[in-house]
């Protein structure tokens, strides 16, 4: 059974997330597609940056079960938009940052997220809160560099991360770390290695790869969210959304 997840990225285009970010995550007899919005921001930070962006990709969502996906990944650990999406379709919906948080409370005591900016710590904080990850939530520490600059400074990236992961670790006691950004791609098994080679043998999670594969067994599986915490909407009042896919809501 073929199956395909839609991936969600909540930004304009910016040319920073490619089709090849995806690839190899699902076997060859797969498909992993991606789109981006077209109304929004062009990286999100702040909460200001999510409620941005939430109404373009809640019409990405929907249109991803109107073309056949099989799931739905949100590229961003902030998660726009994934409770009303969830609202809107029937197929999995998942978000990277409360699906890599469930996984680090199974492999470990104490997880940190390793995030770009030290602003995001309240953001982490609240994931773990609302993920009921909080009691296992260890600390986030900042690699203190801009999204837009992750790609074009991988050496630095890597010092950075292998410097606040020890500190983590010796510190604040993690023994599970998380990538606090989508952005940060094949890093993830450079660090562990580079860790256990120091003899700290933690867990890196990256967290569109996981989140992906985990979309997938839902959608083999076909498990998706319950019905019952996020109903199916009924049409209701609605404007300015004429243009917008959300316009199948409006009365």
């Amino acid at each position: 059974m073929s199956i395909h997840i839609r991936v969600v990225t909540p930004v304009v285009p910016t040319g920073l997330t490619k089709a090849s970010d995806f690839e190899g995550i699902l076997s060859s007899s797969d498909r992993v597609t991606f789109t981006e919005i077209e109304n929004g921001p062009a990286s999100v930070k702040t909460a200001f940056d999510a409620m941005a962006a939430a109404p373009d990709v809640v019409a990405k969502i929907i249109e991803a079960e109107e073309i056949g996906a099989d799931a739905v990944v949100i590229d961003c650990m902030e998660e726009p938009g994934l409770q009303p999406g969830r609202e809107c379709v029937s197929i999995p919906v998942l978000g990277p940052c409360q699906t890599v948080m469930g996984i680090a409370c199974n492999l470990g005591h104490r997880f940190s997220i390793l995030a770009v900016a030290p602003n995001m710590r309240v953001l982490f904080e609240n994931k773990a809160r609302i993920s009921a990850a909080w009691e296992k939530y260890a600390s986030t520490r900042s690699v203190d560099i801009a999204v837009a600059n992750l790609a074009a400074e991988p050496q630095l990236l890597k010092e950075n991360l292998l410097e606040q992961a020890m500190l983590a670790i010796e510190i604040d006691a993690a023994d599970t770390l998380i990538l606090g950004c989508t952005g940060m791609i094949d890093v993830a098994q450079w660090l562990q290695q580079r860790l256990h080679d120091a003899g700290q043998p933690v867990p890196v999670l990256d967290p569109m790869p996981l989140t992906i594969r985990i979309a997938k067994v839902l959608a083999q599986s076909g498990v998706s969210h319950s019905k019952a915490a996020y109903p199916s909407l009924a049409r209701r009042q609605l404007r300015g959304y004429e243009n917008s896919t959300l316009k199948k809501f409006s009365t």
